[in-house]
């Protein structure tokens, strides 16, 4: 019994085995498949992510490019109302400058039509007019203004003064005194013309003229001669012990009598170099220049600051020792006190006085018309 069971039990061994080798060929088999299934599985959720992604995307770039659009519009837009503003604006601009023009026209066309109408009613007035003696107000008016052109436009004062002296003696011929007032207001403008300092520009101008010219002869301090070493002692002593040195001073003194010879130990210094002194002669030059326009534009101030320029180049860098250089320092301080500028009257006193007489008498003259 016992060997019959061992024998089944020998067979049922190889049986098992065989089976958990079938077995196990399942289990990896299973095992693949689901590593199959979960490969796919994920390569398919990777792959329709990657879609959503690539659509996302696209649908991202389509909105940028229609944003792009959008704004690059909008910015045309802007440039154009831009330009349109600037454009209404220069238009704007011009309509104004236009407008004003126009309306400075108008003024002075006011203007115009009211000196026009003066005229006229001076004219109208002046063929009523039934005494003469009006017609010399209107030469002394007359008078009056070329006084005013001489004077501040010509600068003719002497000119100015002897029209005024014409005008007086035309008041005078009137024999009216009524114009004492107009009479006393010329004498005042003739003493206050005649109180103004003379000047006498062509004559000054002509002097920086001629100064000018004889810039090249000044004469420069152009060395700095070291002082010369002082010669010893030549008296001879009354001691007989020291003859040798006797002998030497007589004979020092009988040399020097046929030649002297001057020790200098420091060097000869130039002080201005050929070009230093061509600058300065221009620079001279330019100052008397100056001067000249000064004179010209009536500034007393440019005037004083160039003479007085001249005169510290003077004194700095030539020799007024020498004639020449001396007689032209002179004549520029001379020139330095001169009066180039005049404070001339702002208005002649006589002129409205004048006016308002005129005046008078014209309105005088209109209103007898009318009554006629």
């Amino acid at each position: 019994m016992t060997d019959t069971e061992n024998k089944i039990e020998n067979k049922k061994t190889p049986l098992s085995a065989k089976q958990k080798g079938i077995r196990s060929q399942r289990i990896a088999l299973f095992s693949g498949l689901l590593s199959l299934i979960l490969i796919v599985a994920c390569a398919l959720f990777a792959f329709t992510i990657y879609k959503q992604n690539k659509a996302s995307v696209a649908s991202q770039q389509v909105q940028l490019t229609e944003l792009t659009t959008q704004l690059n519009a909008q910015s045309s837009e802007q440039s154009s109302q831009l330009r349109q503003t600037i454009k209404i604006k220069t238009t704007l601009e011009a309509q104004l400058e236009k407008v004003t023009l126009q309306l400075q026209q108008a003024n002075n066309d006011n203007k115009i039509s009211k000196t026009d109408i003066q005229s006229l009613q001076r004219s109208f007035a002046a063929t009523n007019i039934r005494h003469p003696n009006d017609w010399i107000l209107a030469e002394v008016e007359y008078l009056l203004t070329l006084t005013g052109r001489k004077i501040w436009l010509e600068k003719d004062i002497k000119t100015a003064i002897s029209l005024l002296i014409a005008a007086d003696q035309r008041i005078v011929e009137l024999n009216d005194a009524s114009l004492s007032p107009l009479r006393g207001a010329l004498l005042e403008d003739i003493n206050a013309l005649e109180a103004l300092p003379k000047r006498d520009p062509d004559g000054v101008i002509l002097a920086l003229t001629s100064l000018e010219r004889r810039v090249d002869k000044l004469r420069s301090t152009s060395l700095i001669m070291p002082d010369a070493d002082e010669n010893k002692a030549t008296e001879v002593s009354t001691d007989i012990n020291e003859w040798d040195d006797n002998l030497i001073k007589s004979w020092n003194v009988f040399v020097d009598s046929f030649i002297t010879v001057n020790k200098r130990e420091s060097k000869i210094k130039a002080l201005l170099s050929p070009e230093q002194s061509w600058y300065l002669q221009e620079h001279l030059r330019n100052n008397l220049a100056k001067a000249e326009f000064a004179i010209y534009r009536e500034q007393q101030d440019v005037y004083d600051i160039a003479l007085e320029n001249t005169l510290t180049l003077l004194n700095n860098y030539y020799d007024l020792k020498d004639n020449e250089t001396g007689h032209f320092y002179k004549s520029i301080k001379r020139l330095s006190k001169r009066k180039v500028s005049i404070k001339y009257p702002d208005q002649l006193k006589s002129a409205p006085l004048l006016e308002r007489v005129i005046e008078q008498r014209l309105q005088k003259s209109l209103a007898s018309s009318t009554l006629k």
